[in-house]
């Protein structure tokens, strides 16, 4: 691998430093309740906002932020995408989870079907249509949306008894990843810049996440992969990302869209690769980008 690019700490640091000086202020959001707790952990906890008028019930636009599994706060700028729901007559619901090195998977993809139960037993309380619901994610959060959707319904991957909870209509994934067995090779065949040196003997966050080398596991490696859960009946998929990502490389985006289609239908996946953002990009956030977003979930939610 003579011609890896690799980025340098002061140019990783770059990408995310506009998302990291970004607070989110939900000052203006009259409506709101915050850490509602469906779980032990401090962790395990949510906040939800919803539109200024209406008795609802409202549908309900889950977010997962992203942190590399290990970082990341529901109350962070992640979210900002999705909160102009309020105004378009959504509830926003910003999911805490468990981060490395105090858990593993799938215990924080326990966590993201502990709070769909959770809503869906105290719909009725906070107006919310547990009926109507999408789940969103960015980057970690992303991966974990994508993997708690495509899973519904699946006893292995609930982490607890099969009962009442939220049923998901739409998946928005932002810059996820969708097949760790690829993380280096889609790299290899772009020539594109990365931040992870493939020649590390360092477990990447992910490895440590799921306890081992992906490149040790084998089929294992089936039960984290969401482009491995893809099934005739997986909800529609709108998946943003930017073509030269250095976190995520934009063929994971790629690919989890032609399986979709393949396997589900044309209609059941739509992609936005965007030429000039990267990871975590506030581009994202950007009105036409929302606009795209609602557009999707509009179809499906409302």
């Amino acid at each position: 691998m003579a011609d890896v690019k690799l980025l340098s700490g002061r140019e990783i640091g770059a990408i995310f430093a506009p998302l990291a000086k970004t607070k989110l202020d939900v000052s203006g959001i009259r409506r709101k309740f915050l850490n509602c707790p469906y779980g032990e952990d401090p962790r395990q906890a949510l906040d939800i906002y919803l539109p200024a008028e209406g008795d609802g019930p409202y549908p309900v636009v889950f977010f997962a932020h992203g942190g590399g599994w290990s970082g990341g706060s529901r109350a962070d700028a992640q979210v900002l995408p999705f909160m102009d729901g309020v105004n378009r007559g959504y509830a926003v619901v910003s999911v805490g989870y468990r981060l490395l090195p105090h858990i593993r998977y799938p215990e924080n993809l326990f966590d993201i079907k502990a709070a769909l139960r959770w809503t869906a037993e105290n719909a009725e309380t906070y107006l919310l249509d547990p009926d109507r619901c999408a789940l969103t994610g960015a980057s970690a959060g992303a991966h974990l949306a994508m993997m708690a959707a495509f899973t519904m319904g699946q006893a292995v991957f609930e982490g607890a008894p099969l009962g009442k909870t939220c049923r998901i209509r739409a998946v928005v994934n932002q810059f996820g990843p969708t097949d760790f067995r690829k993380t280096h090779t889609y790299y290899d065949e772009s020539g594109y810049a990365r931040a992870a040196d493939p020649n590390s003997d360092a477990l990447s966050e992910a490895e440590q996440m799921f306890g081992g080398r992906f490149d040790e596991l084998g089929n294992l490696v089936r039960f984290v992969n969401p482009i491995d859960q893809v099934h005739p009946d997986v909800p529609p998929v709108l998946s943003q990302h930017g073509r030269y990502d250095p976190i995520v490389a934009y063929q994971h985006a790629v690919d989890l869209t032609e399986k979709i289609r393949r396997v589900a239908g044309e209609d059941r996946a739509e992609l936005d690769l965007q030429e000039n953002m990267s990871h975590a990009d506030l581009g994202f956030a950007s009105p036409p980008e929302v606009d795209r977003i609602f557009a999707f979930l509009d179809k499906y939610l409302k």
